[in-house]
């Protein structure tokens, strides 16, 4: 693919900082054609990790086996264990080298249900997949993914299907005492 158009504005958003970039991200399609298999979520929830003004590599500090996928930037993804045996997804935000990226906290399947209930190996009451890791099960993200491309990988960000409304904006769930900085934002739907 080439880094025109639609590719272009993806790349725009992830180059900004990552508290901006979450913001932006919120309402945005993201996809994925696995073993044939097509997968959309409309972004829901997300969280931003590393500020200028802040820890910049506030992910290191959290995970665990960081791989080197972290300080490419945009427009690549890094999948990180978090605990037990689930993986997020983060994508990679603002300048090379910074490790600043953007977890896709939740969203609402599009297309692909009966995909995702197989990988996830559950039957779901409804359209709402919570949790990073359930997310990245969900669209089938997994170790041999960090590094990839989002412009040219097997991973797809697309427009906002409704303008946004409203989002809300908080602090990390157990944050530091002192961190009054808000990092997670969530899409008011009506």
């Amino acid at each position: 693919m080439d880094g025109s158009g639609l590719n272009n504005r993806v790349l725009k958003i992830l180059s900004q900082s990552s508290h901006k970039a979450a913001v932006d991200l919120l309402g945005m399609r993201i996809s994925t054609n696995i073993k044939d298999k097509f997968v959309e979520i409309m972004i829901t929830e997300t969280e931003a990790y590393g500020r200028k003004t802040t820890d910049k590599m506030s992910l290191f500090n959290t995970y665990k086996n960081i791989p080197t996928s972290l300080t490419l930037g945009p427009p690549y993804i890094s999948v990180l264990k978090s605990y037990g045996s689930n993986r997020s997804m983060f994508l990679l935000s603002g300048k090379k080298g910074f490790g600043e990226a953007v977890l896709i906290r939740s969203g609402i399947i599009l297309i692909g249900k009966k995909h995702i209930e197989a990988r996830r190996k559950v039957k779901m009451k409804n359209d709402k997949l919570s949790g990073p890791g359930n997310i990245t099960k969900g669209l089938s993200i997994s170790d041999v993914n960090d590094g990839d491309s989002i412009i040219s990988g097997p991973i797809d960000i697309s427009p906002r299907i409704h303008p946004v409304d409203q989002a809300i904006a908080k602090q990390r769930k157990n944050a530091k005492r002192n961190d009054k900085n808000l990092w997670r934002y969530t899409l008011i739907l009506k």
